[in-house]
């Protein structure tokens, strides 16, 4: 909303009743869980605090004073963190800053995800598991001197006869990167294929699946990114006539799409290929003398629980605002592919803002806790040589997809914070939530006092000869 329309002398502000007359009703408990996000966001200024200088005490927004311009600048500086954040998880799954560089940006690029089992009949064996019961006879035999007695005892053990049904499985998935229709030309970034044994008591059941693919559009994290200066440019054109607020414009709600298509490209990751890793290949592997596994479906589905991975996004302001203000450069080295890109903006409205060198620095310690927990798996689960059927390469894919999940859901509640942020703060100050009953009201009032003479209510009388009278009259219908 422009500052000139809101402070018109020739008629009554009406403007500031739109948004709650045009857009539905916000409320806070269907777009998310307030005061969950506040938790963690307080959880997380702990991290904050050790991160930056000393003495420094960055506060969620709303409980620092701020203009209307500072929400906009808080929107694109959460917005950068939120791509960089996404890049550095790319970046574990092979999407390096030389293959971002090599994408064609003419055409839609996707992020896809194949997945495949092939399985091959070996032989049958059979196995003798012995059982826990047994059997004791005992035999005594007489010498020929009639005090000597000897005792035999023979133990008996029940055996069961199982017949095993041995299968060759080979197990390939992969991530691959492409541009427009060009699947054939797609550049696989990650991948792994092995080989197993599993073992059934039935000779049916197994059988080779291709899964459907699972496709990402990366276009737009793409477009946000400066592939020369290899910095994150997003910014919300606050001179576009679509942009309303800071989360109610374009860029943000292509930002949000982004992520939720982004959650729902993990969620599938983790439902139909970790699904089918349950299914169809753990589950019936049932050897008739159990070893007992390392790492199960259970530990790969829990490894994010593991590890405590720092979440950058976080809608931070701080009271006094900090000493140095950005002056083109932040003076950090950035441990991620992808670095903030600064601003020389320095005016008094975004002073309350936390700075591109904070910022980079909460970035560093995303970059840094997602490092260590990637080495954490290297060093803890099979590697991709070990034959196993889950190695850190799937324990990493399980790690980044809960991880990403995390991100973009946070993104979301951030934006819907900004915005619940605002209306707050206009029904703090208009003194109660607006309807269009009351947009209404407003306007008869105001027409009561420009046209004069004021409008009469339509009523009419309709009279025949001989007849009771009656009326005609239009009623407004709430």
């Amino acid at each position: 909303i422009k500052s000139s329309r809101l402070h018109s002398p020739h008629r009554p502000n009406l403007l500031l009743l739109l948004p709650a007359y045009h857009y539905p009703k916000m409320s806070l408990s269907s777009s998310f869980e307030l005061l969950s996000f506040q938790r963690k966001v307080k959880d997380a200024l702990q991290t904050v605090e050790r991160t930056l200088e000393l003495e420094r005490k960055p506060q969620l927004a709303a409980d620092v004073d701020h203009t209307y311009g500072a929400k906009y600048g808080l929107v694109n500086l959460t917005s950068n963190a939120a791509i960089i954040a996404y890049v550095n998880c790319f970046e574990k799954l092979g999407l390096d800053a030389a293959v971002l560089k090599s994408i064609d940006k003419t055409k839609p690029a996707t992020l896809r995800f194949d997945s495949s089992t092939a399985c091959k009949f070996l032989q049958e064996v059979k196995v003798d598991v012995p059982m826990e019961r047994s059997y004791e006879e005992k035999e005594e035999t007489t010498g020929s001197d009639a005090s000597k007695k000897t005792t035999k005892t023979r133990v008996m053990k029940a055996v069961n006869h199982v017949k095993e049904f041995h299968w060759e499985v080979e197990v390939n998935w992969s991530i691959s990167v492409y541009s427009g229709t060009s699947v054939e030309e797609k550049k696989v970034v990650k991948s792994r294929t092995y080989t197993t044994t599993l073992i059934t008591q039935s000779k049916g059941g197994m059988v080779s699946t291709n899964l459907p693919p699972i496709e990402l559009s990366i276009s737009w994290l793409l477009q946000q990114i400066d592939m020369v200066e290899l910095t994150s440019q997003f910014k919300v054109d606050t001179e576009d006539g679509d942009t309303k607020t800071p989360r109610r414009n374009n860029a943000v709600q292509k930002a949000l799409d982004f992520a939720a298509q982004l959650r729902q490209w993990c969620q599938g990751i983790e439902s139909n290929f970790f699904g089918h890793f349950q299914k169809h290949l753990l589950q019936k592997h049932n050897p008739a003398v159990q070893k007992p596994h390392t790492f199960t479906i259970r530990h790969l589905l829990g490894v994010n629980n593991q590890y405590s991975i720092f979440n950058p996004i976080l809608p931070l302001m701080e009271e006094s605002g900090p000493s140095d203000g950005d002056d083109g450069s932040n003076g950090v080295e950035s441990k991620s592919i992808i670095e903030l890109q600064c601003s020389n903006d320095n005016n008094d409205e975004h002073k309350t803002l936390l700075t591109s060198k904070d910022i980079s620095k909460l970035l560093n310690e995303h970059a840094q806790t997602l490092e260590g927990a990637f080495n954490g798996i290297e060093e803890s689960w099979p590697s991709d040589s070990s034959g196993d059927i889950l190695s850190s390469s799937e324990a990493v894919l399980s790690l980044l997809s809960n991880h990403l999940r995390e991100l973009s859901a946070q993104y979301t509640e951030t934006m819907s914070y900004i915005e619940s942020m605002m209306e707050n703060q206009l029904i703090a100050a208009i003194g109660k939530r607006l309807t269009p009953n009351d947009l209404d009201k407003f306007v008869k009032f105001h027409n009561a006092r420009l046209l004069c003479p004021m409008p009469q209510p339509f009523s009419h009388d309709i009279r025949r000869p001989g007849h009771y009278p009656g009326n005609v009259s239009l009623y407004h219908l709430s």
